[in-house]
Protein backbone atom coordinates (compact mmCIF):
# COMPACT_ATOMS: atom_id res chain seq x y z
CA UNK A 1 0.00 0.00 0.00
CA UNK A 2 1.06 3.41 -1.10
CA UNK A 3 0.84 6.36 0.84
CA UNK A 4 0.62 9.77 -0.49
CA UNK A 5 2.15 12.84 0.90
CA UNK A 6 1.92 16.18 1.24
CA UNK A 7 4.08 17.88 -1.29
CA UNK A 8 2.71 21.38 -1.28
CA UNK A 9 5.10 22.66 1.33
CA UNK A 10 8.24 21.60 0.35
CA UNK A 11 7.26 22.51 -3.25
CA UNK A 12 7.11 25.86 -2.12
CA UNK A 13 10.16 25.92 0.02
CA UNK A 14 12.13 24.29 -3.09
CA UNK A 15 10.67 27.28 -5.75
CA UNK A 16 11.66 29.92 -2.56
CA UNK A 17 15.36 28.45 -2.78
CA UNK A 18 15.31 28.63 -6.61
CA UNK A 19 14.06 32.19 -6.67
CA UNK A 20 16.90 33.00 -3.92
CA UNK A 21 19.34 31.49 -6.21
CA UNK A 22 18.71 33.06 -9.32
CA UNK A 23 18.14 36.27 -7.48
CA UNK A 24 22.12 36.14 -6.41
CA UNK A 25 23.10 34.70 -9.55
CA UNK A 26 21.90 37.59 -11.04
CA UNK A 27 23.31 40.02 -8.30
CA UNK A 28 26.57 38.76 -9.22
CA UNK A 29 26.39 39.34 -12.79
CA UNK A 30 25.17 42.77 -11.73
CA UNK A 31 28.07 43.74 -9.61
CA UNK A 32 30.75 42.12 -12.49
CA UNK A 33 28.97 44.12 -14.78
CA UNK A 34 29.29 47.12 -13.14
CA UNK A 35 33.31 46.06 -12.37
CA UNK A 36 33.45 45.84 -16.00
CA UNK A 37 32.24 49.28 -16.93
CA UNK A 38 34.77 50.94 -14.40
CA UNK A 39 37.53 49.05 -15.19
CA UNK A 40 37.13 49.80 -19.25
CA UNK A 41 35.79 53.58 -18.80
CA UNK A 42 39.31 53.91 -16.37
CA UNK A 43 41.26 52.49 -19.31
CA UNK A 44 39.64 54.97 -22.18
CA UNK A 45 40.14 57.64 -19.91
CA UNK A 46 43.92 57.17 -20.02
CA UNK A 47 43.85 56.93 -23.91
CA UNK A 48 42.31 59.63 -25.99
CA UNK A 49 40.24 60.30 -27.42
CA UNK A 50 38.32 58.79 -24.81
CA UNK A 51 34.71 57.37 -24.67
CA UNK A 52 32.47 55.63 -22.34
CA UNK A 53 31.60 52.33 -20.68
CA UNK A 54 28.14 52.25 -19.18
CA UNK A 55 26.45 48.78 -17.20
CA UNK A 56 22.93 48.47 -17.68
CA UNK A 57 20.33 46.03 -15.66
CA UNK A 58 19.25 43.63 -17.69
CA UNK A 59 16.90 40.41 -17.04
CA UNK A 60 19.64 38.24 -16.77
CA UNK A 61 21.60 40.51 -14.41
CA UNK A 62 23.66 43.32 -16.66
CA UNK A 63 25.33 44.25 -19.61
CA UNK A 64 27.78 46.67 -20.29
CA UNK A 65 27.95 49.06 -23.28
CA UNK A 66 31.23 50.28 -24.25
CA UNK A 67 31.69 53.50 -26.93
CA UNK A 68 34.43 54.97 -28.10
CA UNK A 69 36.21 56.87 -31.54
CA UNK A 70 37.74 54.06 -33.47
CA UNK A 71 37.43 51.31 -30.73
CA UNK A 72 37.37 48.32 -33.29
CA UNK A 73 40.82 50.07 -34.66
CA UNK A 74 42.19 50.08 -31.14
CA UNK A 75 40.62 46.72 -29.83
CA UNK A 76 41.97 44.19 -32.86
CA UNK A 77 44.81 46.75 -34.76
CA UNK A 78 44.84 47.84 -38.62
CA UNK A 79 47.64 47.62 -40.87
CA UNK A 80 49.00 51.12 -39.46
CA UNK A 81 48.55 50.85 -36.18
CA UNK A 82 48.99 47.74 -33.40
CA UNK A 83 46.40 47.13 -31.36
CA UNK A 84 45.76 48.73 -27.85
CA UNK A 85 43.18 46.48 -26.62
CA UNK A 86 40.82 48.05 -24.00
CA UNK A 87 38.10 45.43 -23.57
CA UNK A 88 39.43 42.45 -24.55
CA UNK A 89 42.07 42.50 -21.31
CA UNK A 90 39.35 44.00 -18.86
CA UNK A 91 37.43 40.88 -19.28
CA UNK A 92 40.45 38.75 -19.19
CA UNK A 93 41.18 40.95 -15.24
CA UNK A 94 37.30 39.97 -14.48
CA UNK A 95 37.73 36.39 -15.23
CA UNK A 96 41.18 36.32 -13.37
CA UNK A 97 42.76 35.19 -16.51
CA UNK A 98 45.06 38.11 -16.78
Amino acid sequence: MTQKAETGPLQARLARLARAGSDAARARAREAANALAADIQQELARDPPGGRAEATETPGGGAVTVEAPGLIAREFGTARRAARPVVGPAIARLTGRG
